[in-house]
């Protein structure tokens, strides 16, 4: 079970910076 979380954790990690990103790249468009 512990893998598991790791992975469903690791997953969040990585959608964060993305959001995080595309955000960025809006404020620098406008």
């Amino acid at each position: 079970s512990s893998l598991v979380e790791l992975r469903i954790h690791d997953n969040r990690i990585r959608k964060v910076p993305k959001g995080v990103f595309s955000g960025l790249r809006n404020m620098n468009c406008i």
